[in-house]
């Protein structure tokens, strides 16, 4: 459900039936008196017809602006979340009550996204978020519910969301987990591994390249290049000219969708042949696809969750197909995982008070059903609210799609030699 006023009801709860004539009416309002009367002398015995009140969960996302490509998407697994929970018959401990989505539109801008959450908490009733997936916004967007005591659920990876927060809860893999996955990732290209490493200026490109630098000597990898740009640029060619002086063989570029789409179409032009790792961010997300073609045929990334991981994700993804006619993405299809994960706290809260609902996403520990579908097929937070069995899947684009390919145990297609 969207927004929207549910029809109040009369105050005693009874409709006299118009058509009938006035006798019967006069007895069948007595009988229905009585029974109303009975109930609440028994205490509260739900009456046919009566309706739960909706549960409203505040939903922060880029609809427009530079990130809108990846926040249509998300706003779109979230009614489709939504509308399966609703369609089983929504959160039985609450008497059957509906998930309420209020959508908010944070602009792709950080000034936005404060006061847009402070709006959706101060305006709505609300029990818990889900929101953002951009570090950058989504720091800002925790800090303000951590302050109201409104529990958020995130696809964002920044290690910056484990610090501090007792009402913010990270279900995917981190920043620095990523970094890791890249960097073995890479030698299934190379025996020796020398990395350029571009990264725009940001809390996700900052936070993924520096767990890429840490992490690099443990892992046998060297980094022949590291260099910082500015998110939004226009021309990469300066970089690109000094990935290609680096003696590079393999390229991490970790961007969002319109710098990936320009970087990727760079290397091309000026005839770099090296082995190309995307990161997360833009990479993995169909409209890249689209705008690059068959450069992306073997070009490699990481996600925190993919379409082809297990049984429960192809099936909302089929669904997610017949609604956009894309297939669901990283950050759209964790998003669909968190609002079960929602519906699984309500259930054991038996409360819709955001309080009892971050008391119970602080115990969630599944490991079946929609709300366990992440890498390993386990969800359970721990102190920090980071889930203790988080990890990254390596993923390939093959035929026009992501195809789960790294670790061993988590591939669903053969890595594919370019």
């Amino acid at each position: 459900m969207t927004k929207e006023r549910a029809p109040k009801a009369p105050a005693s709860g009874l409709v006299a039936d118009k058509t009938l004539p006035k006798r019967h009416s006069r007895r069948k309002f007595l009988k229905q008196t009585g029974a109303a009367l009975a109930a609440s002398a028994f205490g509260a015995v739900p009456l046919r017809g009566w309706a739960a009140d909706p549960i409203n969960i505040g939903a922060l996302y880029p609809t427009t602006g530079s990130m809108a490509q990846i926040g249509v998407g998300c706003v779109a697994a979230a009614k489709l979340a939504a509308d399966m929970i609703n369609d089983a018959g929504g959160i039985k401990s609450l008497g059957g009550a509906k998930l309420n989505l209020i959508i908010s539109d944070v602009q792709s801008d950080t000034t936005v996204t404060r006061t847009e959450t402070d709006r959706l908490i101060t305006s709505n009733k609300l029990s818990a978020i889900h929101g953002c997936f951009a570090s950058a916004l989504t720091l800002i967007a925790s800090e303000v519910c951590e302050r109201a005591k409104v529990p958020i659920i995130t696809g964002s990876s920044t290690d910056q969301l484990n610090k501090g927060r007792t009402y913010t809860f990270t279900p995917f893999a981190r920043a620095s987990q990523f970094a890791k996955a890249q960097l073995q990732m890479s030698k299934l290209v190379a025996d020796q591994p020398k990395v350029a490493v571009i990264f725009e200026n940001t809390a996700f490109g900052t936070a993924t390249s520096n767990g890429l630098k840490e992490q690099a000597p443990g892992e046998g990898v060297e980094i022949v290049m590291f260099e910082p740009y500015s998110a939004g640029f226009t021309d990469a060619s300066p970089l690109i000219n000094k990935v290609k002086a680096s003696g590079a063989n393999a390229l991490f570029s970790v961007s969002y969708l319109n710098d990936l789409i320009l970087i990727v179409r760079t290397v091309k032009q000026v005839g770099l042949n090296v082995a190309i790792n995307g990161g997360s961010g833009g990479f993995v997300i169909p409209d890249f696809y689209k705008n690059v073609g068959k450069l992306a045929e073997g070009l490699q990334g990481v996600a925190h969750w993919n379409h082809d991981m297990d049984d429960n994700a192809q099936k909302v993804n089929a669904e997610y197909k017949k609604r956009t006619g894309e297939f669901l993405f990283e950050y759209a299809g964790g998003l669909v995982a968190q609002t079960y994960m929602i519906a699984d706290a309500l259930e054991r809260a038996a409360s819709a008070d955001p309080q009892k609902v971050r008391e119970a996403l602080s115990t969630l520990d599944v490991s079946s059903g929609f709300a366990a579908m992440a890498p390993g097929g386990k969800v359970k937070f721990g102190p920090d609210g980071k889930n203790v069995y988080g990890r990254p899947l390596g993923v390939q684009w093959q035929n026009g799609d992501l195809a789960s390919v790294f670790p061993k145990e988590d591939a669903r297609a053969p890595l594919m030699k370019t």
